[in-house]
C-alpha cells in the first residue's frame, strides 16, 4: 500500500493548481511512498491535458460534470491507495516538511482520525483553519457578509477560536478541508464525504461523524501551508455562492444536534 495519497480537486483555477503542484515538487513527502491525484470537475479549460504534459508524475481523473467538493473528492479517494489521504485545495502551496510533519504526527497519535496543518495567507497571517463545532448563528455570521457588521460577536469568536494563538498543536473539533489529512482506517469506518453538500460544511460534517465514531481530530501548526483563501460567499452583496453556503448550513443543522446560538 502507498503511504500517502494527495487528492487535489480542481475547478477553473489552472494557474493556482500549477503553483500547488510545483510546491509539491519542491517539498515532497519523504517518509515513504506518495501518489498525487488531480480530480478535474469538468473545468473545460484544458487543465487535464496541461497537467498530464507538465506533471507526468501526477494522475488525472476527469469528472463528466462539476460534481461539487464532496463528490469530486470522493471520486479521487476511491481511486487512491494511500494509508493516509490528504485533501488539498489547488489554491495552496505546501511548505518545507509540511507533508512529513502531518504524517509523523498521525503516526505518533493512533487516536487521530484526521489532522490539519497551519494555513497561512499570502500576507503571512495565520488563518483560523481549526475550529469548534458551530452554532447556527456563528456559521450564518461567518458564511455571509453579516460578519462585517458583527466581527466580534461571541458566537463567531467561539466558532473561530479567536481567543487562542493557533501556534501550538491541540485536539480540535474540526479542521478545514483545504488541507485535511485522513487516516484510511478512519475513512473506511466513518464513510465518504456527504455528497448532499455541493460545497461548504462537508468538512465539518465528516469531522463530526469521525468524532462521534471515537476518532480524534488535531491541529498541527508545524505543518505550514500557504492558502490563497478566497471566501467569495462571504463578500457582499449576496451572490450564488452565498445561497449555496446557506443551503449547506441548513443540511448540516438538519443532520446533527448542533445548538442554534
Amino acid at each position: 500500500m502507498i503511504d500517502l495519497s494527495i487528492i487535489i480537486l480542481h475547478y477553473r483555477t489552472p494557474d493556482l493548481l500549477v503553483e500547488c503542484l510545483q510546491s509539491l515538487r519542491r517539498h515532497p513527502f519523504t517518509l515513504g511512498t506518495c501518489e498525487i491525484w488531480v480530480v478535474d470537475n469538468a473545468s473545460g479549460d484544458g487543465t487535464p491535458a496541461r497537467i498530464r504534459r507538465d506533471f507526468p508524475e501526477v494522475q488525472v481523473l476527469e469528472n463528466p460534470a462539476n460534481l461539487g467538493f464532496a463528490a469530486g473528492n470522493n471520486r479521487g479517494i476511491a481511486r487512491s491507495q494511500g494509508r493516509y489521504i490528504l485533501l488539498l485545495n489547488p489554491d495552496t502551496q505546501v511548505q518545507e516538511g509540511a507533508l512529513d510533519e502531518l504524517v509523523r504526527f498521525m503516526e505518533a497519535h493512533p487516536d487521530a482520525g484526521a489532522a490539519g496543518g497551519q494555513l497561512i495567507g499570502l500576507d503571512g497571517e495565520i488563518q483560523t483553519s481549526c475550529r469548534e463545532f458551530p452554532n447556527l448563528l456563528g456559521v450564518i455570521l461567518r458564511g455571509t457578509p453579516l460578519h462585517r457588521l458583527f466581527p466580534r460577536h461571541p458566537s463567531l469568536c467561539r466558532y473561530l477560536m479567536t481567543d487562542w494563538d493557533h501556534r501550538t498543536p491541540r485536539q480540535v473539533d474540526w479542521v478545514l478541508g483545504a488541507c485535511l489529512l485522513i487516516r484510511r482506517e478512519a475513512w473506511e469506518q466513518v464513510g465518504p464525504l456527504d455528497e448532499g453538500f455541493f460545497m461548504y460544511y462537508e468538512d465539518i460534517d465528516w469531522c463530526y461523524r469521525a468524532r462521534t465514531a471515537g476518532w480524534s481530530v488535531y491541529y498541527v501548526p508545524s505543518a505550514r501551508i500557504i492558502h490563497h483563501h478566497r471566501r467569495e460567499s462571504a463578500r457582499g452583496p449576496f451572490n450564488r455562492l452565498t445561497w449555496i453556503h446557506l443551503r449547506s448550513i441548513m443540511r448540516l443543522f438538519s443532520k446533527h444536534p448542533l445548538p442554534l446560538w
